[in-house]
């Protein structure tokens, strides 16, 4: 089916496609205007490696050598172990729950940053459905990542001089929309839209169609009920009243036939030709 007869049979039900095409307007628009909105704030940490004292430091100041060293992210090969712990503590689902419970958003991402997975950035995002909702998620998750820092490397008691520290580069200092939620919830409602126009026009389609063969059958199936009944079907007067070589296609029409002469009418002729 071409664009032109989807037009005209669209046209052709109108009573069913336009009142489904104003429904999906008028729900498009509400959409647009009051349907909850997303805002998204960021912020963006960086990991700070401990100044260890040298061993210059230790010869000057003696007491520094009495210092708790052991970290256990020092002693890894890999130097940005302690990022992939922040984001693995951060991303828990006790996380979202925690912050549900104090009335923010459960809606964030905490990933690495410019650097990728070697890298010691780290970028947190709240969402939420006003822009101060989301600037409260995004510093509450600051202080956890600061927190959790701080704990995850206090295990073994070692002393602050021998920890990673985060400094804020970042800070989340506006909410922007998310355009994409709306477009989103657009797309949705007109989707929905042309489902239900087609399914409507379709339906409406069927009936009419439907009808029409009802009305064409109407006469045989009634000839079909007389014969079954054991009854003729009714024949045209016209018929009845036209000669049989016309309806035959014989020509014209025959004339009526003569009476024919009997013997003794004969035999008068001849008696009265011989007087």
């Amino acid at each position: 089916m071409n664009p032109t007869e989807v037009i005209r049979t669209l046209w052709k039900h109108r009573l069913v496609s336009i009142p489904i095409l104003l429904l999906t307007l008028a729900s498009a628009l509400y959409v647009f205007q009051f349907a909850p909105r997303s805002y998204q704030s960021s912020a963006t940490y960086a990991m700070i490696n401990p100044d260890i004292p040298t061993q210059l430091d230790i010869a000057k100041n003696p007491e520094l050598e009495k210092l708790n060293s052991k970290n256990p992210y020092l002693r890894s090969s890999d130097p940005s172990l302690i990022v992939q712990v922040l984001l693995t503590r951060l991303n828990d689902s006790s996380v979202a729950d925690l912050l549900k419970e104090q009335g923010l958003s459960s809606d964030y991402t905490v990933s690495r940053g410019v650097g990728g997975i070697n890298g010691f950035l780290v970028d947190i995002t709240g969402i939420a459905d006003t822009p101060e909702k989301s600037f409260a998620t995004t510093r509450t998750l600051g202080s956890m990542l600061e927190k959790d820092l701080h704990d995850a490397q206090k295990v073994n008691g070692a002393d602050d001089s021998y920890l990673f520290s985060s400094i804020l580069v970042a800070p989340p200092d506006k909410a922007t929309e998310q355009f994409s939620s709306r477009l989103r919830s657009l797309i949705a409602v007109f989707l929905a839209g042309v489902v239900l126009m087609f399914g409507g026009v379709s339906i409406a389609h069927s009936v009419s169609v439907s009808r029409n063969r009802r009305g064409g059958r109407a006469p045989a199936v009634e000839t079909k009920r007389r014969e079954r009944r054991g009854g003729k079907p009714p024949v045209d007067s016209s018929e009845q009243r036209q000669p049989l070589g016309a309806n035959a296609g014989l020509g014209p029409a025959a004339e009526p036939l003569r009476p024919r002469a009997t013997d003794s009418d004969d035999g008068q002729r001849l008696s009265e030709l011989a007087r």
